[in-house]
């Protein structure tokens, strides 16, 4: 099966696990009604995938195509967002399962308080800001998918509760299907790429905003990236990256 940890990144003491059942996660969705201004405006994100290696010195940027080591490796993903709006983010394992990863209340009794609507101007750490997820699992390709909408998304949440219902019932079959489904209504909406900032690394620091991390009583400064504009019928952003 699949592992996908929460942990506090240095230290061996591993806390959670993405995949097994948990209790109680809640979205928070009734906050203010989005009014026709809201709707005309495209909804602009800075974002940042990062991973890291003990003995590095700061958080590396994960792109398209790059590599992790499974039990070496940690994962975690920044955003703020420009206007309120509905983040949906997935991880698809190198088995085919996938597992929502935001919104999320807690993970087995480890609490993270990530809800929807998103706001603006906050920033928003997955999976939370002194924490990070290790990786695990069989080597292989993996995906993560970031979904944008201005409202909440019915279709695919209902989608992502097929596959939940599949794993209830232990029937990989049915859940196989899920999870195809589930791709396919994410890949119907529009197509978002991220910008990666051109400033170079000498002058990074002076010229591009930047997220700073503080974890494991380390403090770490990554520049921000953009996610192109996202309009009224939703979008969605992807990376794969390798597991090895």
């Amino acid at each position: 099966m699949k592992r996908f940890r929460l942990t506090n990144r240095v230290g061996s003491v591993l806390l959670l696990y993405l995949g097994l059942t948990y209790a109680g996660y809640s979205v928070a969705d009734g906050i203010g009604t989005p009014n026709a201004q809201h709707r005309d405006n495209p909804i602009k994100f800075d974002i940042k995938y990062l991973y890291y290696r003990d003995g590095w010195d700061n958080y590396k940027t994960l792109k398209e195509g790059s590599v992790l080591y499974r039990g070496y490796d940690f994962f975690k993903m920044i955003f703020t967002p420009s206007e309120r709006a509905y983040v949906y983010i997935f991880h698809k394992g190198s088995s085919g399962n996938i597992y929502r990863i935001f919104p999320m209340k807690e993970f087995r009794g480890k609490v993270v308080n990530n809800f929807n609507p998103v706001l603006p101007g906050v920033d928003y750490y997955v999976p939370k800001a002194d924490k990070a997820f290790s990786l695990g699992g069989s080597p292989g390709q993996e995906t993560i998918y970031f979904i944008v909408s201005k409202d909440k998304d019915e279709e695919l949440e209902d989608r992502y509760n097929q596959i939940l219902y599949a794993k209830s019932r232990k029937d990989p079959n049915a859940q196989q299907v899920a999870n195809r489904a589930f791709v396919a209504e994410a890949l119907t909406r529009d197509f978002i790429d991220i910008v990666h900032d051109p400033v170079s690394d000498i002058k990074k620091q002076q010229q591009a905003d930047v997220y700073e991390i503080n974890e494991a009583g380390k403090r770490f400064t990554v520049i921000r990236d953009k996610l192109s504009e996202c309009h009224e019928g939703g979008c969605v952003s992807m990376i794969t990256y390798e597991l090895r």
